[in-house]
């Protein structure tokens, strides 16, 4: 039997029956679920830039410090923002056979990747967007993970239930970018002889793929800006036919991408360029008309400080409007970089936290009061990680490089140490809005008792 409750205005009404809320509430933890890992890693990450962090541990320390990298940015960057695309596209587009194998298979990839980094299986290989271990168990762990979240995201794109719906235009539209980046992925694959893939041109392997996959992000963050919007102020700040052209201009910055390897493949210089070119053509315009339109109602309408998706609009909004402005002054070589991108993906993570509180939950009855521990989470986050990259982008401008740690920074200066000082200051404030979340939310998804689900009141 379904309940069907009533949604923001740009989301579908839900209808979930007993076998379809266990697939998206299953989608939701293996979401969640994957977020304590990259979490407590970025902790030892940034204390592992404290000047002489190289004598304080017992093993091997370069090889900890890449692994733990490599092992931080696949948990967050991919697994929980993959698992959040499944999730959504098994909430529009509730059952079937196809949704309940991709969690399955999801849900076995990501034990494999977790398995590489604890057994230490493979060579760290610090490359940009996908970064990975170089070994078969790892490789299995992503094929599974992406085939899981293709399945719903399918079983959306075959049978979508309303095209009129803010919800389903933005989350068909993330699923026709994410398949078009396997494929990118594919055809990267395919430009290689056997003997000359795995371990030696991996870079080139995900290079176009990663760029789509910023696509999909961007993607997620403009559409829960749209939903948890409605539901703050009364109105997406996009009207609909505004929020289509927005859809439209994200899946036109997309559709080159596969058709790039019809012109040049493996290593060549031009395919390099024609992908960072896209990524730089496509994603503004989109970014700032949201953005804008987003910035319009937060100073507009009067400020709702108890409500979590007021504050995820917020919070999101400000971390991802600094990484741009951060992103600005990057050149790829210091840790202006990741100052840069942590901010931009902490914007993504905080809107999509809202959509759980917002929307997720109340969708599987398991919402409750939004009290403390849940407001919290989000000044705890999103201060602390603005923090944490201000500190990155002070080191990088001093001259720090991009991923070493210990004596290898060369801090010689006090702004350096300032600056690294800072990362840990904020990254330390930021795993507590972490935990809270995390607690929080498995709190109520595992909940089975009215009482149990009122954690975070």
């Amino acid at each position: 039997m379904k309940d069907t409750l009533d949604m923001p205005v740009g989301v579908p009404p839900v209808g979930l029956d007993l076998s379809e809320r266990r697939i998206v509430r299953g989608w939701m933890l293996l979401a969640v679920g994957a977020l304590p890992a990259p979490g407590v890693l970025a902790l030892s990450l940034a204390l592992a830039r404290a000047p002489g962090a190289e004598n304080w541990f017992p093993w091997p320390w370069a090889s900890f410090f890449h692994t733990a990298l490599v092992t931080h940015v696949v948990m967050f960057f991919i697994v929980w923002l993959l698992a959040m695309l499944g999730g959504l596209a098994a909430l529009v587009r509730p059952g079937g056979m196809l949704s309940r194998t991709g969690l399955l298979l999801a849900g076995g990839g990501t034990v494999l990747l977790l398995l590489s980094a604890l057994l230490h299986l493979g060579e760290p290989l610090l490359i940009d967007y996908v970064p990975l271990l170089n070994h078969p168990v790892f490789y299995s762990g992503l094929v599974l993970l992406a085939a899981g979240v293709a399945l719903p995201v399918l079983h959306l794109l075959v049978r979508p239930p309303d095209w009129g719906i803010s919800l389903t235009m933005g989350i068909g539209t993330a699923g026709v970018i994410f398949m078009l980046s396997l494929l990118c992925f594919g055809l990267g694959w395919l430009s290689f002889p056997d003997g000359q893939r795995l371990g030696s041109n991996d870079a080139a392997i995900v290079w176009g793929g990663g760029h789509l996959l910023q696509l999909v992000n961007t993607t997620l963050l403009l559409t829960a800006w749209q939903i948890l919007g409605e539901q703050c102020f009364g109105k997406s700040p996009l009207s609909f036919g505004q929020w289509r052209i927005v859809c439209a201009l994200l899946l036109l910055s997309a559709l080159p991408g596969p058709v790039f390897y019809s012109f040049w493949q493996g290593n060549a210089p031009e395919l390099r360029l024609a992908f960072t070119r896209l990524y730089w053509v496509g994603l503004p315009l989109p970014i700032l008309v949201g953005g804008a339109a987003l910035l319009w109602r937060l100073v507009t309408c009067k400020p709702q400080w108890r409500s979590p998706a007021y504050l995820a609009l917020l919070w999101s909004f400000a971390t991802f409007a600094a990484g741009g402005v951060l992103g600005l002054f990057a050149d790829g070589h210091d840790t202006r970089t990741p100052g840069h991108y942590h901010a931009e993906i902490i914007g993504v993570t905080l809107a999509l936290m809202g959509l759980i509180f917002s929307v997720f939950l109340p969708a599987l009855c398991c919402g409750g009061k939004n009290g403390g521990m849940v407001l919290w989470q989000f000044w705890l986050l999103g201060g602390g990680q603005l923090l944490a990259c201000c500190g990155l982008f002070l080191a990088g401008s001093q001259g720090v490089g991009r991923k070493i740690a210990g004596a290898e920074q060369g801090l010689d200066s006090f702004s350096k140490i300032i600056g690294l000082r800072l990362n840990e200051m904020g990254g330390g404030i930021a795993v507590i809005g972490g935990v809270l979340f995390v607690s929080v939310a498995l709190a109520r998804l595992l909940a089975r008792t009215p009482s149990a689900r009122a954690v975070g009141e």
